[in-house]
């Protein structure tokens, strides 16, 4: 939008500036009795006073008005402090109008004045919009695009990560979600793009177009990064036909009186200040009347948690300024000598603070429209006020840094710059990095009280025996356990069932996994080193040529490994409850994607990260910002109507047994994160039948109201592998094998005859 608003933040006074030869910056300090303040000037008389204005060419001790006295001169600069601010306090006092008189906001909102006030800004802006100037923006087109990009197509994703924070009320977590996905400021982007020297052209380009096909994205942006998360249904067609009654038209509406009525072009171009603060005052009309209907429940709000809230929408606009200074210098650098609109300081800076700020207006009219879909619509404001004025205030600083520094100081702050960013990146990097597990058996380490082999690398698997004599037994079965557990929790599904075990003459043996119990971590672990841990396990205890393998949950993965790596020593396999990965190029786009999504999300947010970004595990599942796995934290949330019923009849029994983690959380269940869910070296729906002449059999069992794991994936690999005997059990949870009656059936499947 043209500048509608510009000359509310750190505007010039157009008369008597002197100019200048020289295209460098020139300080000029003044001085009055009462109160100290810099002026800045710089070529084509822009300057920039904080907090008062002052002539430039005032000497020092000298006062406007000639030094009429403190109490006239103290009026003044109250007068130039509200004139220079006068967007920033006119949203303050809308904020606090609202909570002393609610009453009145109230009757505001009976008669609809937030509407009419949404359409009047858009209706000033339309008549303040100028057509020339046009020249540098069309030359910096790919900056245009690049920015516009940023701004309605880069930066909404940030709304899924603001809804994982856990803060309450909820709604300012959810407004500020909706914040990320608006267009940019209507103007104090281009007015600040203005006084920083900036490209103010193609900052006045992608604040129009991204304003105009915001009216198009938006709806969808927060039906997409929203609504899913939260679980409410967005009316996008009524949305969008609402912001083009209430934006697009009154826009397009001020631009016709424009152009159809030269006076009024005349006239609203020596009063853009004026134009200016009635934008303005029709702004604070917003959170006036949306606090007013919220207020008694914002009374009810903590201090801190608004301090919060506050806080969160700072951090917000330091990424967005961070994202794209990084953008910026990444595009300059890729694109070489190529684009040299990348390069110039003038099509950055406009990129940086046009693409970094979020518009309130276009926020109040989505939440008018939402009709209280995602709660209270003060609530849903209030942060995004705080936010709107956090960014105007915090860029309003940085371009008057930006104006006054010299080459020198310049030098210095990117030395400084480097400084803090080695630093930053050693920070992070520690952060990254997870403890070093405490080895069993080594000092300090828990100690060594089962059996252990010794691998081919060095590293000890522990293990555990049940069953007949091994020289007595017709079969071998080695038992593969699931995600936070170990060799004892699988085993004792056994231990209801000993007349099943000696029926069937079977020598079991179940081992920890590497990381968990008292087996060494792996640091490379992987399918096919977990394969290899099983053969040598079974060459080590001398169970001959074949034997059985059954891995339940994420053990079910590895027993994938042996079909893979070692189909020649399997006698049989059995998958129980097997854990998915979605990335497996097996499954058709639609059928895994619907299944991911069913998955509460913070667990959508943990699997993204194994899969995309798997260094960041351990940081991602120890950081108290955004919840981690729902798994880890055992939340009711993951369990059927049958596993709720099983679980404490589980934990009482486990309750003496061993730690799954005794070693430490990474090696054990981030590792499962990282290799049950990252990249695979093979498709397991591309496998073939390890047993064509029928000599041995593949079993896969799935609940069919399994949380953990869809029953509907599993369908569609029984179907891909037909030579699988798929059992899929009616009411059945994840947990069913615990069930002693289903843990029998598992066990006699693989022995025909038997079941």
């Amino acid at each position: 939008m043209a500048g509608t608003i510009q000359t509310m933040i750190l505007t010039p006074r157009s008369t008597q500036t002197p100019s200048f030869r020289h295209q460098h910056l020139n300080f000029t300090a003044t001085r009055t009795t009462a109160y100290s303040t810099r002026s800045v000037l710089f070529t084509r008389s822009r300057s920039i006073t904080f907090p008062l204005r002052i002539r430039a060419n005032q000497g020092p001790g000298q006062i406007d008005d000639n030094g009429s006295g403190g109490a006239k001169t103290l009026g003044k600069s109250l007068l130039n402090f509200a004139d220079n601010n006068f967007l920033p306090l006119a949203l303050i006092g809308g904020v606090v109008l609202g909570l002393a008189n609610p009453a009145l906001g109230c009757l505001a909102d009976k008669y609809y004045l937030s509407k009419f006030s949404t359409i009047a800004i858009f209706i000033t802006s339309g008549l303040t919009l100028r057509n020339g100037e046009v020249g540098d923006a069309i030359e910096a087109w790919p900056v245009g695009i690049l920015g516009i990009c940023s701004i309605l197509l880069f930066t909404p994703y940030l709304s899924k990560i603001i809804l994982q924070i856990q803060l309450q009320p909820q709604e300012f977590v959810t407004g500020l979600a909706i914040f990320c996905c608006m267009p940019t400021t209507l103007s104090s982007g281009v007015a600040l793009t203005q006084l920083a020297g900036g490209n103010s052209a193609l900052a006045l380009a992608m604040t129009v177009i991204s304003n105009l096909l915001g009216i198009l994205i938006v709806p969808f942006s927060i039906s997409k990064f929203i609504a899913a998360g939260i679980g409410v249904s967005v009316p996008t067609k009524e949305l969008f036909r609402s912001l083009v009654i209430t934006l697009l038209f009154p826009l397009i509406l001020g631009k016709v009186f424009r152009e159809s009525l030269k006076g009024l072009a005349d006239y609203a171009d020596r009063n853009r200040k004026l134009f200016s603060k009635m934008n303005a005052i029709f702004l604070s009309l917003a959170p006036f009347i949306q606090v007013s209907r919220s207020r008694s429940m914002l009374l009810m709000v903590k201090p801190s948690v608004f301090l919060v809230a506050v806080g969160m929408g700072v951090i917000l606009h330091l990424v967005l300024l961070s994202f794209n200074v990084f953008a910026i210098q990444g595009f300059s650098m890729v694109s070489g000598t190529n684009q040299l609109a990348f390069f110039k300081k003038k099509n950055a800076t406009a990129y940086v603070l046009v693409a970094s700020q979020k518009t309130l207006p276009v926020m109040v009219a989505v939440v008018e429209q939402l009709g209280g879909a995602f709660g209270e619509s003060g609530l849903l404001v209030l942060p995004c006020v705080a936010a709107h004025l956090n960014q105007i205030i915090m860029d309003s600083f940085f371009v008057n840094f930006w104006l006054r520094k010299d080459l020198a100081s310049e030098r210095m702050i990117k030395e400084i710059t480097v400084v803090l960013c080695l630093g930053l990146a050693v920070w992070a990097y520690q952060a990254t990095q997870p403890p070093p597990p405490k080895l069993c058996g080594a000092p300090g380490g828990p100690p060594v009280t089962a059996p252990r082999i010794k691998l081919r690398d060095g590293r000890h698997l522990s293990y555990k025996e049940n069953g007949v004599p091994r020289e007595k037994a017709k079969a071998n079965i080695i038992l593969v356990h699931g995600f936070a557990s170990t060799k004892h929790d699988i085993m004792s599904m056994t231990d209801p069932i000993p007349h099943v075990v000696e029926e069937l003459q079977l020598y079991i043996v179940s081992f920890d996994r590497p990381g968990y119990g008292e087996s060494d971590p792996d640091l490379k672990r992987t399918p096919k080193s977990m394969a290899l841990d099983i053969e040598e396990l079974a060459d080590h205890l001398g169970l001959g040529s074949k034997f059985h393998v059954m891995g339940f949950s994420m053990g079910g993965q590895v027993v994938w490994g042996c079909l893979k790596y070692i189909p020649h020593r399997l006698a049989g396999a059995t998958l129980i409850a097997p854990v998915v990965n979605y990335w497996w190029p097996g499954f058709p786009a639609n059928l895994s994607t619907e299944a991911y999504y069913r998955q509460i999300p913070q667990d959508q947010w943990v699997l993204r990260v194994a899969h995309h970004i798997p260094w960041l595990t351990y940081w991602w599942n120890t950081q108290k910002l955004f919840p981690a796995s729902s798994i880890i934290a055992r939340k009711p949330e993951i369990l059927s109507r049958q596993d709720s019923e099983l679980v404490s009849l589980i934990a009482e029994k486990s309750k003496d047994r061993p730690q799954a983690t005794p070693q430490g959380e990474f090696e054990s269940l981030h590792r499962d994160y990282i290799v049950g869910f990252g990249r695979w070296e093979f498709d397991p729906m591309e496998l073939e039948n390890p047993f064509p002449n029928n000599e041995g059999s593949i079993h896969l069992w799935q609940g069919d109201e399994d949380v953990l794991v869809p029953a509907s994936l599993q369908r569609y690999i029984a179907q891909r592998l037909p030579w699988i005997n798929y059992h899929e059990l009616p009411g059945a949870g994840h947990l069913f094998p615990a069930i002693p009656h289903n843990f029998e059936q598992i066990l006699k499947a693989p022995f025909p005859g038997k079941e």
